[in-house]
């Protein structure tokens, strides 16, 4: 610490600035600066980007941080998403483009710069929310406030020019060309070919995807493909077998209560998601299962049903993922005052 106060103090000195001067431009008191230089103190984070740039430095150059260090303190920033302040995603945002520029941080960077501006946007979307739901209490009938709202909870949009897939899916038809032997990259094609349709498409790369690997996926991804294609009784054969096939395994039964939630039989998905939830015993557990009940609950107008599913989902939370507070915590403990 005393040594980062020292050249905070050296880089001052060599821009002529006095305290009070490096003070206002960072937006902060003297005597924090003086603190700084001391020792005694340590810049907040939102500080570090006008700080360095104040004194023409860099992050690292400032604080002597490594570039990991930077690295592994935005990873845990990035767990607030929509909450993340301004000043952290410029902070953020600045060193990981940095870190585009060495081949040994590039990849990590890509993937971590992507789940930042996904952050970004659900910060915007429910902005955009916000703005809409006001938009129709003024002016209920106006169309634009209608589009707006569907836009901003990311809605259904019935015109196939906008809703459809086919620049995923080519994506995706190349890049399993590129790599044949990765299972996963099969079911993010199969996704988008089952709801837009394209069942015999569907049908040849699910049948790609069994000779690279034979999973529960195989009868979950043909039970999907009969769904859409209206044989019901045939989807429900196949999923039956998955769960002959892998009794132990919590996403089976996830996965049977999504459809049966998506058939709007309730009673049915939530007694799939508690066996689901009851058979994760590995941490940290996911929520997806709680989260689930609680929204069917909800929708069946049990509120305490709902309230029970999305406190355990709170103490979940807590207890695997540690996570007491930011934009999901908040999210539903809204949803728990406005239920009760």
């Amino acid at each position: 610490m005393e040594n980062m106060g020292r050249k905070i103090k050296e880089l001052r000195l060599r821009h002529n600035l006095t305290q009070e001067a490096l003070a206002e431009s960072v937006g902060v008191t003297a005597q924090a600066v003086s603190k700084w230089e001391t020792g005694a103190g340590f810049p907040d984070i939102t500080a570090l980007p006008v700080l360095s740039e104040t004194l023409g430095v860099t992050l690292d150059e400032l604080f002597d941080l490594t570039e990991e260090r930077h690295i592994s303190r935005i990873e845990t920033m990035l767990d607030e998403g929509a909450d993340m302040s301004d000043e952290n995603y410029a902070y953020a945002r600045r060193v990981l483009t940095d870190g585009l520029s060495k081949p040994e941080t590039r990849g990590r960077c890509l993937t971590m710069l992507c789940d930042l501006m996904l952050a970004r946007g659900d910060k915007y979307y429910a902005e955009a929310e916000r703005y809409a739901k006001e938009a129709l209490e003024l002016e209920p009938e106006k169309k634009d406030n209608h589009s707006c709202y569907n836009m901003a909870v990311k809605g259904h949009v019935w015109d196939w020019c906008v809703s459809n897939h086919a620049e995923y899916i080519d994506f995706y038809k190349a890049f399993i060309e590129k790599n044949p032997n990765y299972a996963p990259g099969y079911l993010w094609l199969l996704d988008k070919l089952i709801v837009d349709g394209r069942l015999t498409e569907a049908r040849e790369y699910l049948e790609r995807m069994k000779r690279v690997r034979d999973s529960y996926h195989v009868e979950l991804y043909a039970g999907w493909i009969e769904e859409k294609a209206g044989n019901r009784q045939k989807a429900d054969e196949l999923w039956d077998k998955m769960a002959e096939k892998y009794p132990d395994i919590w996403f089976v039964y996830s996965s049977r209560g999504d459809n049966f939630a998506k058939r709007a039989e309730w009673d049915k998905a939530i007694a799939e998601y508690k066996r689901a939830f009851d058979l994760q015993t590995e941490k940290p557990r996911y929520t997806d299962n709680l989260l689930s009940i609680a929204q069917i609950s909800e929708i069946k107008g049990d509120k305490a049903a709902a309230i029970e599913a999305y406190k355990a989902t709170l103490e979940l939370l807590a207890d695997d993922w540690s996570l007491t507070e930011g934009y999901e915590v908040r999210r539903i403990k809204e949803k728990i005052k406005a239920l009760s």
